[in-house]
C-alpha cells in the first residue's frame, strides 16, 4: 500500500537513481541500442528501444517515443541541452546484455511457406553483414503470458527509427503485435520471433487438445460447461429470438436510472424436464455488470441465473421486452444503441468510430469496443432476421442477373495451412446448418473469453464453408470432382489475364517483366505486350496466372438489375467462373440472361460440368449462331436480337422453362464495360446492344455500385476474423436488399393510386410485390 500511494498518488515526480529506475536491456552493444522498460507501473507494457551511442566517429543519444524526442527539442530551445527522458536516463544503470539465439531450423521445420522463409533468411544474411543481431529476446519482466523480441530493420520507419522493431507476443489469447503490421496480419518481424520462439521454447506451440471454458462447479456453476453450456446457448438461439420489427415504444429515449438494474429470468420452471420442475432461487453472477446506452453507462446492475434441480439446465436473463439485451452478464446494451449501431454501419461507420464518439460526447469511458463489436453481433444473431436475399419486381427467380467479383473485400486466411477436402467428401454442404452454425458461435461469444476457446468457433474449411443464396439449395465450393491447378489455369484465357494485367500498377507489370527475365523498360502497354509473347510458354503462363488471377479471394455476388443481391460467397481461394457456375447451378430455376465479365469462361465452364444437359444453349450462351454474316452483323450494329419473353410470358412455356419468362433458353452476356476486351471475333454475339429489350434499360454496372459502397466498410470488415466478417457481410447486405425494396415499393406506389400504402403490398407465390391480398 505504502509503493501504491507512492507511486500514485504522490504529487513530486521520482528521480531516477540506481534504486529506483526502468529495466533496461542491451541488444545491440555494437550501436549502443537497448530495451528500456517503457512506464514504472505494474503490470505488462511493450519495451521500448532507445539508443546512447557515445564512442566512435558518430555520437547518438536518441528515445524512439515522439513525446520523448519533442521533449528533448523543447530542452535544447530553453537551453537546457543536456535534459534526457528518463528512458535514456535509465541506461545508466543497464548492466545486462542480451544475446542473439542461433536460429538454424528453418528449412527442415517447414514453419512458413516458401515466400516468407526466403524473407527470413535474407533479413538473417543481411543482419550477419552488418554485424548486428537479427532477433533478441528481451525479457525485463517475468512473465509466462507476454514475450518481446527486439528484431532488426534494415529500414528507418515511424515504427523503426533505431532501425529495430518491438514485437510481442500474448500466450493467453495467441496474438501477435507488430507496430508494422495490422491486427491478425503477418509481416517479416512476426515471422522472425515465431522463427526464435519456436527455436527457444518450442513448448508454447504444442496446441491443446480441447479448448474448454473456464471451470466451475460442475453442475452449479457459471458459466456452465460442456454439454450445460451447450444447451443453454442453443436454448438461447431457439427460444429468445428477438422480433425483426421491433415495437417502437422500445427505441424510445430513456434516462439511465429509469432502467433495470436487477436482472433475473423470467423462467421458473424448466423446459427440458417433463412435469412442472421449479428452478432452484437465482444465483448473483455479479453485482458490477455494465448498462450501455446511448446517454451512458451506467454501473453495479446485477445479474442472475436459475438452475434445474434435476437436469441442471441454466436459465440466465435474456429479455428483449424490456428495451435490453443482455451479452455476456457483464455487458448490457440498450436496443436503443442496437439498432443506432446497425443504421451507423448501413452508412459505413464501424462500431469503434460509433463508441468514440459517444464517449467524447458523454464525457464517460465506455468498455472495450471488441466487447461491444461482439455484443452487436450477439443482437443480430438473435433477431429474427428471414436473409430472404429476394427483389421485389424480380421475385425469388430473376430472369436477368449481373454478376462480378469484389477482390478488395476479403479477411485474412493462410489458405495454404487448410487441409484439402477428403476423397469421399461429396461437395455437398448444407446451407441452414452452416449458417445456424455460424449465428451459434456469435451467442456463445458471451460465454468465452476469446475466440480461441470458443468451442462454436467455426473455422474456414473447404468442406464446413458455404455461401449464402437465400431459401434455394447450395452447393460447396468445391465440386465432387476435384480440380488440379493446370485445369484452373485453362479456365483462364489469355485475353482474360491481358484484360487483368492492363488493370495493375506500372510498378506491378514491372515486377512481372523482372520475375519472366525480360526488359521491364518502357511503357505500360510495351510491358503487356511483352508478356503477351512470353504468356505462349506453359511456365511463363502460369507464373502471371499466380501473381494476378491468384492474388486475392474476395466475394462473389448475383444480383438482379434493381441492385438486389441473391447470392452472395466467400472465396477461400482466387475467384474463377467455377465459383458462379456452383452459384446458378444451385438455383431452382436458372436466368435467361447472366451478365458477366468474363462470359465466354462462364460459359465453356458450365457447359463443360454438365455436357448431356448443356447449362447454357442455344449457341453456347451467345445470342446468335457463330457465322460469319451474324460476327460482321454484330460488329456493324446492323444484328437485333429480340427475346420478347422478357417482358411477356410466352403463352405456351417451353419444357422446363423459367416460371416469369416461359423459355428454356440460357445466355451468357459481357457486362458494358468489359464487352470491348476480348479479341475471339465470335463473342461479339455475346453484347448486351444486341437485344432490343435490354438495350437502355439494363443497368450492368449494377455490381459495381455495389462494390462503390461496400468498399467504405472494408477498413473494418477486412479486420476482423472470418466467421465475424462473413456473419456481418451477410446482415449489412440483406439490410441493404430489404432498404433496396421498401424504395422500390414506394417509388413504384407513388406513380400508383393515392390510397395504396407498403401495408397494402404482398407477394405472390413467385416472390413479386401485388396488391391486396393476393
Amino acid at each position: 500500500m505504502v509503493k501504491h500511494i507512492q507511486r500514485k498518488h504522490s504529487g513530486k515526480p521520482k528521480d531516477i537513481t540506481v534504486k529506483d529506475h526502468l529495466m533496461s536491456v542491451c541488444v545491440d552493444a555494437t550501436n549502443g541500442i537497448s530495451a528500456v522498460q517503457k512506464k514504472t507501473r505494474h503490470g505488462f507494457s511493450v519495451p521500448i528501444h532507445v539508443q546512447k551511442k557515445t564512442w566512435g566517429h558518430v555520437h547518438k543519444i536518441e528515445c524512439e517515443l515522439q513525446e520523448c524526442r519533442q521533449y528533448h527539442l523543447m530542452a535544447v530551445r530553453s537551453g537546457m541541452t543536456s535534459r534526457h527522458c528518463d528512458h535514456i536516463r535509465s541506461l545508466d544503470y543497464c548492466t545486462e546484455m542480451a544475446t542473439e539465439e542461433v536460429l538454424s531450423e528453418l528449412v527442415a521445420l517447414k514453419f512458413f511457406g516458401e515466400a516468407k522463409k526466403k524473407t527470413c533468411l535474407k533479413r538473417q544474411r543481411y543482419a550477419k553483414a552488418t554485424h548486428v543481431p537479427l532477433c533478441v529476446q528481451v525479457s525485463l519482466q517475468e512473465s509466462q503470458k507476454h514475450f518481446c523480441f527486439s528484431i532488426h530493420e534494415p529500414s528507418v520507419n515511424h515504427y523503426s527509427r533505431l532501425r529495430r522493431v518491438m514485437v510481442s507476443y500474448n500466450r493467453e489469447d495467441n496474438t501477435w503485435h507488430c507496430p508494422c503490421a495490422k491486427p491478425r496480419r503477418s509481416c517479416v518481424h512476426k515471422n522472425l520471433s515465431k522463427w526464435h520462439l519456436f527455436q527457444t521454447n518450442r513448448d508454447i506451440f504444442k496446441t491443446e487438445a480441447a479448448s474448454t471454458p473456464p471451470e466451475k462447479h460442475q453442475g452449479t456453476g457459471y458459466p456452465p460447461s460442456d454439454d450445460t453450456l451447450e444447451r443453454l446457448v442453443k436454448y438461447l438461439y431457439s427460444n429468445k429470438k428477438i422480433p425483426a420489427d421491433l415495437p417502437d415504444y422500445l427505441m424510445k429515449p430513456k434516462a439511465l436510472t429509469d432502467h433495470l438494474t436487477e436482472l433475473h429470468p423470467i423462467e421458473t420452471v424448466c423446459t427440458n424436464c417433463p412435469g412442472s420442475v421449479h428452478l432452484q432461487k437465482s444465483t448473483r453472477i455479479t453485482q458490477k455488470a455494465k448498462l450501455i446506452s446511448m446517454n451512458g453507462v451506467l454501473e453495479n446492475v446485477s445479474t442472475y441465473y436459475r438452475c434445474c434441480p434435476q437436469c441442471r439446465m441454466v436459465y440466465r436473463y435474456q429479455e428483449w421486452k424490456d428495451s435490453l439485451h443482455n451479452f455476456d452478464d457483464h455487458t448490457i446494451l440498450t436496443l436503443e444503441l442496437c439498432l443506432y449501431l446497425r443504421h451507423n454501419l448501413q452508412n459505413n461507420v464501424s462500431v469503434s468510430k460509433v463508441i468514440n464518439s459517444l464517449e467524447s460526447l458523454r464525457k464517460v469511458k465506455f468498455p472495450a469496443r471488441d466487447t461491444i463489436l461482439h455484443a452487436y453481433c450477439h443482437f443480430e444473431a438473435l433477431t429474427s432476421h428471414n436473409y430472404s436475399y429476394s427483389c421485389v419486381c424480380c421475385g425469388f427467380f430473376p430472369p436477368v442477373v449481373v454478376m462480378d467479383l469484389h477482390k478488395k473485400g476479403v479477411f485474412n486466411l493462410p489458405v495454404s495451412d487448410m487441409k484439402e477436402p477428403s476423397e469421399n467428401f461429396t461437395g455437398d454442404v448444407d446451407i441452414e446448418k452452416f449458417w445456424d452454425s455460424v449465428q451459434l458461435e456469435m451467442i456463445a461469444r458471451g460465454f468465452f473469453p476469446s475466440r480461441a476457446k470458443n468451442i462454436f468457433a467455426v473455422n474456414p474449411s473447404f468442406e464446413h464453408w458455404s455461401p449464402w443464396i437465400g431459401k434455394d439449395t447450395q452447393f460447396a465450393k468445391l465440386p465432387a470432382t476435384k480440380s488440379s491447378p493446370e485445369a484452373e489455369v485453362s479456365m483462364m484465357s489469355e485475353d482474360r489475364l491481358v484484360d487483368e494485367l492492363l488493370k495493375q500498377k506500372v510498378s506491378t507489370v514491372r515486377k512481372l517483366c523482372k520475375a519472366c527475365n525480360l526488359d521491364s523498360k518502357g511503357s505500360r502497354m510495351d510491358l503487356v505486350v511483352r508478356l503477351r509473347e512470353e504468356m505462349k510458354t506453359r511456365h511463363s503462363y502460369d507464373k502471371i496466372f499466380q501473381k494476378i488471377w491468384g492474388a486475392s479471394g474476395g466475394w462473389s455476388v448475383i444480383l438482379c438489375p434493381h441492385g438486389v443481391v441473391y447470392s452472395l460467397k466467400f472465396n477461400l481461394r482466387a475467384e474463377s467462373p467455377r465459383d458462379f457456375t456452383d452459384l446458378l447451378l444451385s438455383w431452382k430455376h436458372l436466368p435467361n440472361v447472366s451478365v458477366y465479365d468474363f462470359a465466354r469462361g462462364l460459359a465453356t465452364h458450365a457447359n463443360l460440368r454438365l455436357p448431356a444437359s448443356l447449362t447454357f444453349k442455344p449457341h453456347e450462351g451467345r445470342l446468335a449462331a457463330s457465322s460469319q454474316d451474324n460476327i460482321t452483323a454484330a460488329q456493324q450494329h446492323k444484328l437485333s436480337i429480340s427475346l420478347p419473353w422478357l417482358t411477356e410470358k410466352l403463352q405456351s412455356p417451353e419444357k422446363d422453362g423459367h416460371p416469369l419468362t416461359g423459355s428454356s433458353d440460357h445466355y451468357v452476356l459481357y457486362d458494358k464495360f468489359h464487352e470491348a476486351n476480348t479479341r475471339d471475333p465470335q463473342e461479339v454475339l455475346r453484347r448486351i446492344n444486341l437485344v432490343p429489350e435490354l438495350q437502355g434499360s439494363l443497368n450492368s454496372q449494377v455490381a459495381e455500385q455495389l462494390f462503390s459502397s461496400m468498399q467504405k466498410n472494408n477498413y473494418y470488415l477486412n479486420n476482423m476474423a472470418p466467421s465475424t466478417h462473413i456473419f456481418l457481410m451477410r446482415n449489412i447486405i440483406h439490410l441493404r436488399n430489404n432498404n433496396t425494396n421498401a424504395k422500390l415499393v414506394e417509388q413504384q406506389l407513388k406513380r400508383g393510386r393515392e390510397f395504396h400504402h407498403s401495408q397494402d403490398i404482398t407477394l405472390n407465390e413467385l416472390g413479386q410485390a401485388v396488391l391486396g391480398k393476393y
